[in-house]
Order: structure tokens, then sequence, then C-alpha cells
């Protein structure tokens, strides 16, 4: 029988969702999951205490803690180009940050790129009373390095989209190098629609040609695939059934939560 010391701990947090997955390190399949919905009017500490105190599993003493921060307070810059003396610099361009802000970043080095971001300090000083040790980064960090390692290295490129239940991401690979990545928040089909071929438009992409694969909470009868498909002609679902037995979760959890039990 296998102890808590093969058994790793990821936690998935934003201002509107706690989450965590525990997963076995030998066979990767989860072993449990739970997600609970954050009260604004209440502090971050009190829920997390609740959450603690039922949660016997979240007690347990794991081989390593991971706490992936989700909000699209985030930026990729080149390594190149990149001084961490300025780490506050390269946010200000794409969202309002402020003098109190906390900055940090995660090093992909495959992409030899640094993904910027404002984690939730909050949560960070939590863990730290809880577990004494843990692992922390950007949920983009995870997402794109998740695709880096399923895209080809032929040439082509690639045009990967994650889609949750307001927001989606999309990343583009040519070579296992970063083209292209964006988060857009989205209310409708047609707020979806619009952002996806305003990327195209930008980055001069044919929707007769470019093929897409839409990942997370999406399906064939989605009205999001259904738009799509009217704009764009290559349109494809990743397999995500074979995913949910490979590791031991239902369909529907591995849609709302692709990175979170996919990483």
């Amino acid at each position: 029988m296998l102890t808590e010391s093969f058994q790793k701990l990821y936690i998935q947090v934003s201002l509107q969702q706690f989450s965590y997955c525990i997963k076995n390190q030998v066979n990767n399949q989860v072993v449990q999951f739970k997600s609970f919905p954050l009260d604004p009017y209440k502090t971050i500490e009190q829920q997390l205490d609740v959450f603690f105190d039922k949660e016997e599993d979240l007690r347990n003493v794991f081989q390593d803690v991971l706490v992936l921060h989700d909000n699209n307070l985030n930026t990729f810059v080149p390594t190149a180009l990149f001084d961490e003396e300025l780490i506050g610099s390269y946010l200000q361009y794409n969202t309002k940050v402020f003098p109190t802000d906390y900055f940090d970043f995660d090093s992909i080095t495959d992409l030899k790129a640094e993904n910027v971001y404002v984690p939730y300090v909050a949560f960070n000083n939590y863990f730290l009373d809880v577990f004494g040790s843990f692992t922390f980064q950007h949920i983009h960090t995870a997402l794109v390095q998740h695709f880096l390692g399923k895209s080809a290295n032929n040439g082509n490129l690639e045009c990967l989209i994650h889609i949750a239940d307001n927001h989606f991401e999309v990343v583009l690979l040519k070579n296992k190098e970063l083209v292209f990545f964006n988060s857009f928040e989205y209310q409708t089909k047609e707020d979806f629609i619009y952002y996806l071929l305003f990327v195209f438009e930008q980055l001069q992409l044919d929707p007769q040609k470019q093929a897409i694969t839409l990942y997370g909470n999406i399906s064939t009868n989605s009205e999001l695939y259904q738009i799509a498909y009217q704009f764009i002609r290559f349109v494809e679902v990743a397999d995500m059934d074979t995913i949910a037995q490979t590791l031991s979760v239902t369909h529907e959890q591995l849609k709302q939560h692709y990175i979170l039990l996919h990483i």
C-alpha cells in the first residue's frame, strides 16, 4: 500500500474558487479531487480554515505541494530581455498594477521565457503556515508547458485553445517555440468568436487553412464549438475521455479543471 510520501498535492486558487487534487506519483492517477467556491464577503483565511479542518486529506504529509495561481495578471517575457530588477514594469502595459503589488516569475527553460505575474499573497502566506514549504507558479505556466509537451517539431503552426467557464487561452506554438499567448474573458459565444477571429486577423492566419484544437470545458455539442466551426474550417475537440480514464477522474471533472488535473 502506498503511503502519503508517494503522493503530491496540487492546489489551484483564484478569487472565486479553491480546488485541490492529490496524485499518486507512481501511476499519475488522481486519488482525491475536490473544489469549493469562495465567498467574496469572507476572508481567504476564514474559508481556508474551514476547508483544512474539514478535509482530512489536506493534512497528510506529501512528497510535494504545488500551488497554481489562477488569474490573468501575467505576461510572457523572453529571457534575453528579462531583468528581474524591472519585474513590475512588464505588466503595466496589459494590466493594472499598483505600487503595493508583489510580483514573481516562472522560468520556462524550454521556451527561453519568463512568465511574470502577480500571485495571491494571502493564499501563499496561509500555505506557508500550513505546509512550511511549497512550490507555486502561475497557472498559465502549467498550461503552456503542458501544450509544449504535446506539440510537434514539424514546422507547422499549432493553435491550441483552453476553454474555461468565463475565459479562454490561445496558445500558438511552432517548432517547440511559443509564437503567441493571450487570455480572453467572455460571456457569450459572440465574445468568444470575436476574440478568436481577432487573433487570426492580427497574426494573419487563414481560417480556411489554420486548424485549431480545443481543450477544457468544450464538446462538439457546445455553442462555442458550433460558432467556431462556422468561421474556421478545421476545428477539433481533444479526446478527453481517454485522458480522464488514465487519470481516474470523470469526464466532467476534467473539462472543468483541465489544467489542475492534467499537470
